[in-house]
């Protein structure tokens, strides 16, 4: 601490504490209604952090990632802090839309100034925006399911490694004493660490603000496009009826039971498939004289059968077989 100046001593007494509030919502420390306050006061002191950064000129840009100081490194993530500030806090769903539009500018000057300075080389998603808005025809290319699931998952994997590799520097700096070069690694791992978390906040905004929008654009034309309901088609109701015998009973039921209508099976059978053949259910098909005879000539065997099994029964008792040796 002796080393550094006191603007920017100034600047980690306001950093400090907002890079800590940032660890505590990532670990889920504090309530929903705990955090609000903590977050108006951390997006105070951030934007008096930015404000210092600007009359102090700590980065330019035509700077790389190499030319800033170590000491200037955890500064870059202050508009990644501001977004994840915005991000969370809780207003007014007439509000809400404001705050994450805040969210994603700061999260993407993030991103951008890391480009900038080379420290990611990846393509960032909204730079073809502008290219796209001139060409209205040209439709956005739909991303598919698995390439997504699978982009997620590399995100994971890096935010877990760059986790272990934080961990690492930091349980080295605690057992020697402080070397610019783990500190500078730690700060580096750091920003990128928070760059894949800034794509992650910045898929959820994009995915929560059309939701908003329609939310505002109802709470502001209440009467547009409501469509008056169809009325319902009332449907009938369905009479219960005795199926008869015959038309006889169809009387005898009909005059015990005069609030339920009776019917013959016949009229029965009428009035379900009419007087046409077609519509008459396909039954089994009838058996041939052949199978017929066949069926008999099986039945006389197994009668034959067992009347020969009840002759032998008779004649030949239970226990009369070989009684040798049996006393």
């Amino acid at each position: 601490m002796s080393d550094l100046s006191d603007d920017e001593v100034s600047l980690r007494a306001l950093f400090d504490p907002a890079k800590k509030l940032v660890c505590d919502i990532e670990d889920g420390v504090f309530s929903t209604s705990d955090l609000q306050p903590r977050l108006k006061t951390g997006i105070d002191s951030l934007q008096l952090v930015t404000k210092q950064m600007n009359q102090l000129r700590l980065f330019s840009s035509n700077e790389q990632i190499e030319d800033v100081p170590t000491n200037s490194l955890p500064y870059l993530m202050v508009p990644c802090f501001l977004g994840i500030f915005h991000q969370n806090l809780m207003v007014d769903p007439s509000l809400k839309l404001e705050e994450l539009r805040k969210a994603k500018v700061y999260l993407r000057n993030f991103l951008n100034r890391l480009r900038d300075m080379c420290l990611i080389k990846t393509r960032l998603p909204w730079e073809d925006e502008d290219i796209e808005r001139k060409d209205l025809l040209r439709e956005k290319p739909k991303i598919a399911v698995e390439e997504i699931r699978r982009l997620k998952l590399e995100r994971h994997k890096k935010k877990h490694e760059l986790k272990m590799t934080e961990l690492r520097i930091k349980k080295q700096l605690e057992a020697v004493s402080i070397d610019e070069q783990n500190l500078r690694e730690l700060y580096i791992t750091q920003l990128l660490f928070w760059s894949e978390r800034s794509y992650e906040e910045l898929q959820a905004i994009d995915d929560e603000l059309p939701l908003l929008k329609m939310m505002a654009d109802r709470a502001a034309h209440p009467n547009r496009n409501t469509s008056i309901p169809e009325p319902l088609k009332t449907v009938p109701a369905l009479k219960p009826f005795i199926i008869t015998r015959d038309a006889q009973q169809k009387q005898v039921f009909g005059l015990g039971y005069p609030g339920i209508p009776a019917m013959s099976v016949d009229e029965w059978y009428h009035q379900k498939f009419g007087c046409n053949p077609q519509n008459v259910p396909t039954s089994s098909a009838p058996q041939t004289d052949q199978q017929l005879e066949s069926e008999e000539e099986d039945d006389d065997e197994a009668r034959a059968k067992g009347m020969r099994w009840d002759e032998y029964k008779d004649d030949h008792r239970r226990g009369w077989g070989n009684t040798h040796n049996k006393g």
